[in-house]
């Protein structure tokens, strides 16, 4: 029995409450070298048991015929207020409240507190039932909305003391104002409005925090086949730069389109033209410092973008391997700690936001007459803080920067080499540097990422 509830407790610290927990050592600090790093995961202090991946056969073991992975969808994760506390008082103990769209089986498989999981709903659709559900989303104050794509309108739902409970149904199936024709997925903003991709009526509609129809965003607005959806408002908690966007997936699942919140779009990229290969893209969601991650459901990746649109990196590729995706449907991010949460076929992982390091080049600055001087190329997946040191021997190093911060994107840093280390320059001979990245946040400080260069002097 004390073997069963410590594997429980294990399932439900991943899966369900997907905590941070408070470090044994916090000193503690891991280094990666050859292996992804835009998205890490949490050492082991903080993670249950070293876990980071809650699979189908955890599912079976903690629910056990209840229910099963059925075409899981879309997750959508906060901290409720009344959970504040709830491990250290007076501090936000990093517990968050997950919720995930099980659509084969009409359900909603959910977490309470920290001493088990629960399961909401089954396929119909009469109250509190559901037809193919798609997205989800919710808020700290215990609102939760599921667009039940095949019965046409959208749930709301609230959580309370570790349940769920119906409190109505907004739309119907239809065209016109508040109707509905296969709505896939649903976002809240920070005052409550709710923003539904109405997917067969090429819109996004947008409702009152009492579920009252405002105002769309159709196809006079660019808008075509919507999907994913993200709403990124000045009035939001942990929001590192105040803006006020909307950022939608739409046209074939391949092209990303950012919109003003009346509706007028900013800018809009062709992912598959970016990357060069065909995308199927579902949803997404952003960052602390408004970046944006899209679910590629085709590829196994997550493409993140920046705030303007710019493309950064992608993370991933097919497999259930650590550093892959089987298949992956969602993703959901505490921005606080930049805690990210991705669904896939068959499982749920649990990330950090980190930072990663390419192209990395180092040069003698080439100058008439000749400078004791280097030159250092490198692209930050993150913002950033960066420490470079030189190998001079196999005993001696010499320092280039330390903890400095710097932006995502494209960096380059020129160096002149202090006179007491210029006669241990040689010409002709080769030297390694070694460049250390730490994101700002989330795994800072317990992850940093370390690439190697070597230049002939």
């Amino acid at each position: 029995m004390k073997k069963k509830f410590v594997l429980l407790t294990a399932f439900i610290l991943l899966l369900s409450s997907f905590s941070f927990a408070e470090s044994k050592k916090e000193d503690e600090l891991v280094t990666l070298t050859n292996v992804p790093s835009t998205l890490v995961y949490p050492s082991f202090w903080h993670t249950p048991f070293g876990v980071h991946r809650g699979t189908a056969f955890w599912l079976k073991v903690f629910l056990g015929n209840k229910t099963y992975f059925s075409d899981p969808q879309d997750v959508a994760t906060t901290k409720m207020l009344s959970d504040y506390g709830g491990i250290n008082p007076g501090k936000d103990d990093w517990q968050l409240t997950a919720f995930g769209v099980n659509s084969g089986r009409g359900e909603i498989i959910y977490n309470v507190s920290m001493s088990g999981l629960a399961v909401y709903g089954n396929v119909g659709t009469g109250d509190g039932e559901f037809n193919r559900p798609t997205g989800i989303s919710c808020n700290e104050y215990g609102d939760v909305y599921v667009a039940d794509t095949g019965n046409n309108r959208i749930v709301r739902l609230f959580y309370k003391d570790g349940k769920l409970r119906f409190i109505r149904n907004i739309g119907k199936g239809g065209s016109g104002d508040g109707e509905f024709n296969r709505p896939l997925y649903v976002k809240l903003d920070s005052g409550g409005k709710l923003y539904v991709s109405d997917n067969g009526n090429n819109r996004i509609q947008v409702f009152s925090k009492s579920g009252g129809y405002l105002y769309s965003i159709d196809q006079t607005k660019g808008i075509s086949n919507p999907r994913g959806i993200c709403v990124i408002d000045d009035g939001q908690r942990y929001l590192g730069y105040k803006q006020n966007y909307m950022y939608v997936i739409d046209g074939n699942f391949n092209r990303l389109q950012k919109f003003d919140l009346n509706g007028n779009i900013v800018r809009g990229v062709r992912v598959d033209e970016k990357l060069g290969r065909k995308v199927v893209l579902t949803t997404l969601d952003y960052d602390y410092y408004g970046n944006i991650y899209l679910v590629d459901y085709f590829n196994s990746q997550i493409h993140k973008f920046s705030p303007d649109l710019a493309y950064i990196t992608s993370y991933g590729s097919y497999g259930t391997d650590d550093y892959k995706f089987e298949k992956p449907t969602g993703i959901s991010i505490y921005r606080h700690y930049g805690q990210v949460i991705v669904s896939d076929k068959e499982s749920a992982q649990y990330f950090w936001i980190g930072s990663d390091v390419t192209n990395f080049r180092v040069g003698r600055i080439q100058a008439v007459p000749p400078v004791n001087a280097m030159q250092f190329d490198f692209f930050l997946t993150e913002k950033s803080f960066v420490t470079m040191e030189i190998e001079l021997d196999k005993d001696k190093k010499v320092t280039v920067c330390k903890n400095i911060q710097l932006e995502q994107g494209e960096n380059s840093i020129s160096w002149e080499i202090p006179l007491e280390y210029v006669p241990l320059f040689l010409p002709g001979m080769t030297y390694n540097t070694n460049i250390r990245v730490m994101a700002t946040y989330s795994s800072y400080p317990h992850i940093e990422k370390v690439e190697k260069a070597s230049f002939i002097y």
